[in-house]
């Protein structure tokens, strides 16, 4: 037995220490414990009838899980009889025996197959604890009995909950007494020595049933998380694609320096273009007519001023896009009414000499007569004129 124990013990410890290259996330102090409570019977596994002499008990158990592969648990139960091959040993309490152990659990699910980040439904656990029991009340052999209980079972789970939070397990167990005062459970080696008597005589079997309840963990699940972990290739890939970002932010930055002086001489051509711009707008504003002048008190033109009706006419040719306003004026010398009448025969007599001797179309020309001024020129006598302007036709 002893040589069986061991051997289950190593290999556990092997494929815990080989499952711990793997990380997880949820396995600080206060990560991954659990509360159960579990009640059942059990009884003498040899030479008794089982079910005549059936010892009921209720316990509480609290525990954590090390790894997915590894828990350590506290137990207590409470026995409410203690029959021992026919005979109550205990009489006159409620309690007549009680058991407190230290469990260490091993997942024998997540051992033997990949565990991946929850727990599967069904899962087996294999179990191997040491109990101190004690017997209360008065035996029949007299005193009352402690007792050292060696206890090996195996744990059939069901997994459910939202999060599996909750487990309900099945746990039949064999428990040797390993020590205590009754003399048919140790042996003397002949040297006066009481040595821990393995025997099935001295064993007895037990099935209960429990629950227990996974309490959070610090990954925000009742459970452990795998960390996953990343391939050396995988990292040198990354690395090998921030080298090249890298040395492309340098090219851009050298890049973008270029185009910064290029967006700096664009600014400057453009500040010249708006110049060359204005410039040109200058030079295409409409133009100046020249005026028509004429002698005191008359609206006839003059051969010296028919030139300046010729220049109106010869541009009204090249742009039809504009019209021409004609506005006649007279000097303050005279009456008011011969300077206004005045005033209109001279701009007449331009859109005349435009319409017959310039084939000038009359819509295009609008005259007017202005009355007397004396502050178009500083010369008194210019102001005996006729002023020309050209309009665009959307303007008129």
């Amino acid at each position: 037995m002893k040589k069986i124990l061991c051997t289950f013990l190593l290999a556990a410890c092997t494929f815990t220490m080989a499952s711990a290259q793997t990380s997880f996330h949820g396995n600080k102090f206060f990560d991954n414990w659990f509360i159960g409570v579990n009640g059942g019977a059990g009884a003498v596994t040899t030479h008794q009838s089982v079910f005549k002499n059936l010892n009921y008990n209720a316990g509480f158990r609290v525990g954590k899980e090390i790894t997915p592969f590894f828990a350590l648990a506290a137990e207590a139960n409470a026995y409410f009889s203690n029959k021992f091959r026919g005979e109550n040993m205990t009489t006159g309490t409620v309690v007549r025996n009680a058991e407190i152990g230290l469990l260490t659990i091993f997942n024998m699910t997540n051992m033997f197959q990949t565990y991946y980040g929850e727990p599967r439904r069904f899962e087996y656990k294999a179990l191997i604890g040491i109990d101190w029991g004690h017997n209360y009340g008065n035996m029949n052999e007299g005193g009352k009995l402690n007792t050292l209980v060696n206890r090996l079972g195996i744990d059939f789970c069901y997994n459910f909950g939202k999060a599996k939070e909750w487990q309900l397990f099945l746990e039949p167990s064999l428990n040797y007494v390993i020590a205590g005062t009754r003399d048919a459970w140790t042996y003397d080696d002949g040297n006066g020595n009481k040595r821990v008597l393995y025997d099935i005589n001295s064993s007895y079997m037990q099935l209960n049933v429990g629950i227990n309840y996974k309490l959070m963990t610090s990954n925000g699940t009742h459970n452990f998380a795998v960390v996953e972990q990343c391939n050396m290739e995988y990292m040198d890939s990354l690395n090998n694609v921030v080298n090249d970002l890298r040395q492309k932010a340098q090219e851009d930055e050298g890049r973008l320096v270029v185009l910064q002086k290029k967006r700096q001489e664009l600014k400057d051509d453009l500040v010249k273009c708006e110049t060359k711009e204005a410039v040109v707008k200058e030079k295409l504003s409409i133009p100046e007519l020249p005026a028509v002048f004429y002698q005191v008190n008359k609206s006839i033109i003059t051969p010296a001023q028919k030139n300046n009706v010729a220049v109106a006419a010869e541009v009204l040719k090249n742009h039809p896009e504009y019209n021409i306003l004609i506005k006649g004026y007279a000097s303050p010398e005279g009456p008011h009414a011969n300077n206004t009448s005045l005033g209109i025969r001279r701009a007449g007599a331009v859109k005349t000499m435009l319409i017959n001797t310039y084939k000038i179309a009359a819509d295009r020309i609008t005259a007017e007569g202005c009355g007397e001024t004396d502050e178009l020129f500083p010369v008194y006598e210019f102001n005996r004129v006729a002023v020309m302007s050209l309009q665009k036709k959307d303007e008129k």
